[in-house]
């Protein structure tokens, strides 16, 4: 039964500091009890997160979530109900209250991200770091998520097809989706595009759209916005071999990550040095506000650390405190 929340006269907070000490502390438990009715367990823990495939895995405090667990928790449930064997590629979003998305922190406590909203916990289930040929990927249901996650890009626009190789990929989609989600009717060359595949199986056909996926420049880059000297607009992502650097869909650098000294940023500025022939050149870029900043350079730092080779002859410097050079912003060269 719930504790009344009234009391009798002299028995509140006034009548207490003159009464029994015991009585005021029995006052206290029934207040913190009543409240604690309002306002649930703060440990409990609901939400979903949404596969590759469009379905719901559904977690609760039954499952052992709380929300001082890691979000290394739901990751493993998530390995776990798919049966993923190379786990390292892949991660767990979410939407702040900016709308803005971040990726979860597996060593970190779901409490500690500061931005995640609800509950109801809404995640979204991607592939965080793209293997630069996934068609190599040995365990299989490692790479039917990387073919949802890829065929999603192509789907969405977020890897630009050129018109000549659209018809193909269509075909390797229809074939390992069997027409499910074809928007629209095949044209002629497609289907028979699809017959003449039709005695390929499936996991081949999945390694096959990956295979000419992978071979795209954009392949699995996330642009970010910035701004240079004079506000001249640039679009900076980071990919399995580099960081690229584009200005009015133009290319203008790649820069490989073993050529990349350092990363940095400082309220709204993002530093970007790249060592090359024994000299060193910083760029300058800027965001609009200081969360795009630390979002693009903890993208930018998390990729370099995941693809770097033992080759790498330059220490990676972390800092973010320093101040940056008092220096006009280079412009990047045309090829890193």
């Amino acid at each position: 039964m719930t504790a009344s929340v009234f009391t009798k006269k002299g028995a509140g907070p006034e009548g207490c500091l003159h009464g029994n000490k015991s009585t005021a502390q029995h006052q206290s438990r029934r207040r913190r009890v009543t409240m604690a009715c309002f306002r649930g367990n703060r440990e409990d823990f609901y939400g979903e997160v949404l596969l590759l495939d469009e379905r719901k895995l559904c977690l609760t405090s039954e499952q052992g979530i709380r929300k001082s667990s890691k979000a290394a928790t739901i990751l493993r449930l998530v390995f776990c109900h798919l049966k993923i064997a190379q786990v390292e590629f892949f991660g767990l979003r979410f939407c702040d209250r900016n709308q803005q998305t971040d990726w979860l922190d597996p060593q970190k406590a779901l409490s500690q991200h500061r931005d995640l909203v609800g509950p109801p916990y809404v995640f979204y289930f991607g592939v965080k770091f793209y293997a630069q040929d996934p068609s190599e990927l040995e365990d299989e249901a490692t790479l039917c998520q990387f073919y949802l996650q890829v065929r999603q890009d192509v789907h969405h626009g977020r890897l630009p097809c050129p018109p000549s190789l659209k018809p193909r990929l269509s075909a390797l989609m229809l074939l390992v989706d069997g027409g499910e989600r074809s928007d629209a009717e095949p044209t002629e060359e497609i289907k028979t595009l699809c017959e003449t595949l039709s005695c390929v199986s499936g996991p081949q056909v999945q390694r096959h759209f990956l295979f000419l996926c992978s071979s795209l420049e954009t392949f699995g880059v996330s642009l970010f916005p910035l701004y240079g000297e004079g506000g001249t607009e640039y679009f900076l992502g980071p990919t399995p071999a580099a960081v690229l650097v584009y200005r009015s869909r133009e290319l203008l650098g790649k820069y490989l990550w073993q050529n990349i000294s350092k990363l940095h940023f400082k309220d709204e500025t993002f530093e970007l040095r790249v060592a090359k022939n024994g000299s060193e050149t910083s760029f300058f870029f800027h965001t609009l506000n200081r969360s795009d900043c630390k979002r693009l350079w903890r993208c930018c730092v998390e990729h370099h650390a995941f693809f770097r080779t033992t080759s790498l002859t330059f220490r990676l410097k972390l800092s973010s405190v320093s101040r940056p050079p008092a220096r006009p912003p280079a412009r990047p060269p045309a090829r890193g």
